[in-house]
């Protein structure tokens, strides 16, 4: 009798698991069997998980999608026609669409969580967009974290699909201080997250060498998908890897304001960290970021030096601007907790079947 739908969550590194996690905990056990991948470092142990072995580097990738996938999909085909209504998928993964076509063949329900549709620039490239483009195409149903980013993929990819429009939840962090313990200053300043070429820290580098008489320190933090031309200097310090969640932890409790100054966007994570740490933020005004937070809950500036060194220098100088963000984001946080999400998606999972 099928009667579960499967979930695949084959992603190793980065937030995407971590979001996949946080939802299916909030779902009713009975109603699903979860898929990870056998070597995820990000996450949670989820009960009654189930692990496939996916691959490490580019050489198993090309190996296993060969010859470990193949054979995942054969011994899991009496399963899948036997138990499983629908297929689900919280994000975009290389092996997610020979599962697609499965379920599509077996006339089954497949619902996407598109988290960005157009690729960012600088970002991966021709392939991997076309190849997303397919995972978006043959589902049935689709999922976005912003109403731009719908527009984004309907515009682009010229197709309607039913849809439901999701806020992505808190990402938390259990070493994170409540903000009732800490003191801001407003001379700490942090970007976080991975570093690509939109994410805009060449702009913010430049406006540091020229606000650094007013501040201590600001930490550029993340590992970067290209060469970085950014240089460590007194005031200015690149720390280009991957961050454990102790290291994250760390830097939001040591900063006192977080700043993305993206170049364009869809959604960002981060916003999600800085709001489950209660910081006052600086954000550019692009994208679907607008959709992330309100006009009164962080600093907008536009995507240009002139107008992020305004805002920089408002928001340092300005102890009740800073008091007042805070205490938005403490407001905010109710708001998105991840029992609210999972619990709009299930419904949505089960309303399409």
């Amino acid at each position: 009798m099928k009667n579960k739908i499967m979930i695949l969550s084959l992603g190793r590194t980065g937030s995407l698991p971590v979001y996949s996690d946080n939802i299916v905990l909030h779902f009713p056990k009975q109603a699903f069997d979860y898929y990870k991948s056998k070597y995820v470092v990000e996450g949670f142990r989820i009960p009654e998980q189930k692990f496939i072995k996916t691959y490490k580097s580019s050489i198993s990738f090309i190996l296993n999608t060969t010859f470990i996938l193949p054979y995942y999909i054969i011994i899991l085909l009496p399963r899948i026609i036997k138990k499983y209504k629908a297929l689900y998928l919280p994000y975009f993964h290389m092996w997610n669409l020979p599962f697609i076509f499965l379920f599509r063949m077996l006339g089954r329900e497949v619902i996407l969580t598109v988290h960005d549709g157009v690729l960012h620039k600088g970002e991966n490239g021709y392939l991997i967009q076309k190849y997303s483009n397919l995972n978006i195409k043959y589902s049935t149903q689709l999922i976005y974290l912003t109403n731009y980013v719908k527009t984004s993929v309907e515009n682009s990819l010229k197709l309607i699909k039913p849809y439901i429009i999701v806020p992505h939840g808190l990402i938390e962090n259990k070493y994170i201080y409540q903000s009732s313990i800490k003191i801001n200053r407003g001379k700490n300043l942090l970007f976080l997250g991975r570093i690509s070429r939109y994410k805009g820290v060449e702009l913010l580098s430049e406006v540091i060498e020229e606000i650094d008489e007013n501040i201590e320190e600001c930490i550029i933090a993340g590992k970067s998908n290209y060469e970085l031309k950014i240089k460590n200097t007194h005031k200015l310090k690149i720390q280009d890897k991957y961050l454990s969640d102790l290291e994250i932890g760390e830097l939001l409790n040591w900063a006192d304001i977080l700043i993305l100054p993206y170049l364009e966007a869809t959604q960002s994570g981060v916003i999600t960290l800085g709001i489950s740490s209660e910081l006052p933020m600086i954000c550019t005004n692009v994208g679907g970021l607008h959709e992330q937070l309100n006009e009164d809950e962080c600093i907008w500036v536009e995507p240009n030096k002139d107008s992020l060194k305004k805002g920089l220098l408002s928001l340092i100088h300005d102890d009740n601007k800073r008091n007042f963000l805070i205490n938005q984001m403490h407001k905010k946080k109710e708001t998105l907790s991840w029992n609210n999400v999972s619990l709009q998606i299930f419904k949505f999972l089960i309303d399409n079947e």
